[in-house]
């Protein structure tokens, strides 16, 4: 499994509703909080990760669809 990761910086004088609407819509996109950093006294940084899955090398797909028509086939 491999990561991606990103980091968001908050201003906190804007209140935690925002902080909760944007780690809300990002986490419907995959992203999971890692860690709250405080910066300077007024802002948060937020670090962030998601799996990516490792790309398929091409061809690799075809020989695994193949493979699997030979199981399920009666050809021998």
């Amino acid at each position: 499994m491999n990561w991606e990761y990103d980091f968001i910086v908050f201003d906190i004088e804007k209140g935690p509703k925002i902080i909760q609407e944007v780690l809300n819509t990002h986490g419907a996109d995959g992203w999971e909080l890692c860690s709250l950093l405080p910066v300077a006294g007024v802002k948060l940084c937020a670090y962030m990760k998601r799996a990516i899955e490792p790309e398929e090398p091409e061809g690799k797909e075809d020989e695994k669809k193949k493979e699997l028509l030979n199981l399920w086939s009666d050809k021998q």
